[in-house]
């Protein structure tokens, strides 16, 4: 399908690796040029040549989104070098699996600062160029467990604040053709899960199991469809409801998951 998104211009947060990436890599290969963000140097600048090699014109910027005048910079340079913003991927974040009674609040304040606040602050600066134009895509990526609880107490509660956030939003932005809406992905088989020290390794630890058997375990045990997705399954919708394909969806929260999501609503 021709998403028609060739010559768009495209931000993505948290890009250089996981989710992010393969995000940005889809929107390259359907012709947006990129402004990519992450805290990691080496990894981004990595991605930054992948992205070169669709022939794309990218911008990469090593920056905090926690920082609000980094992510005023961020968007500014990215406005100055393609002279318009159409697209924004709202994708920085992480995850840990916690305890309601024994989180640390600075670290439950610092994921909200991250994940909601950093948000928050792509979509004001971004808003402002897309409402010149009168057309902007907006897509954050929040996560089925921002509709049901999945054991990370802190990450379930700003997810789902990143989905009313969107709702909101789309509702404030709707009368300048700004379409915001949320992707809610499942489990995904990114460095959150097979990392060292990440998802997988901490429930394997829980379970007397290996990483990987951990994540074997919880797919059968809870995803219809018995296995993690893949970070593409989240890119290709991405890259669709930033396209006019999707011109009449917006203030929606739509699940990639496998299935795993019990709910009807």
């Amino acid at each position: 399908m021709d998403l028609s998104l060739n010559g768009k211009v495209a931000l993505v947060t948290g890009a250089s690796r996981g989710i992010g990436k393969s995000c940005a890599l889809v929107l390259s290969q359907e012709g947006c040029n990129l402004a990519i963000c992450a805290r990691g140097k080496q990894q981004l600048d990595e991605t930054a040549e992948e992205l070169k090699a669709e022939g794309i014109e990218v911008l990469a910027l090593q920056i905090d989104i926690t920082k609000p005048e980094e992510v005023d910079s961020f968007v500014t340079q990215a406005a100055e070098k393609f002279g318009r913003i159409d697209i924004l991927v709202n994708n920085a974040g992480a995850g840990r699996l916690s305890d309601l009674m024994e989180l640390p609040e600075e670290d439950f304040r610092y994921n909200m600062d991250l994940m909601l606040f950093g948000l928050i602050r792509c979509c004001k600066a971004a808003v402002r160029h897309m409402r010149e134009q009168k057309w902007g895509r907006i897509i954050n990526i929040s996560s089925i467990f921002g509709k049901q609880p999945g054991g990370l107490v802190d990450y379930d509660a700003i997810k789902a604040a990143v989905i009313m956030f969107t709702k909101d939003l789309s509702n404030y932005t709707a009368k300048d053709n700004i379409l915001v809406n949320a992707v809610c992905p499942g489990p995904i088989r990114t460095s959150l899960w097979e990392g060292p020290g990440q998802l997988g390794d901490q429930l394997g630890q829980m379970l007397d199991m290996s990483g990987p058997e951990a994540i074997k375990w919880f797919a059968e045990q809870n995803i219809p469809l018995g296995h993690h997705g893949d970070p593409e399954d989240i890119a290709n919708l991405v890259a669709f409801l930033a396209s006019d394909r999707a011109k009449f969806i917006t203030g929606q929260a739509i699940n990639v998951d496998g299935g795993m999501v019990k709910s009807t609503i």
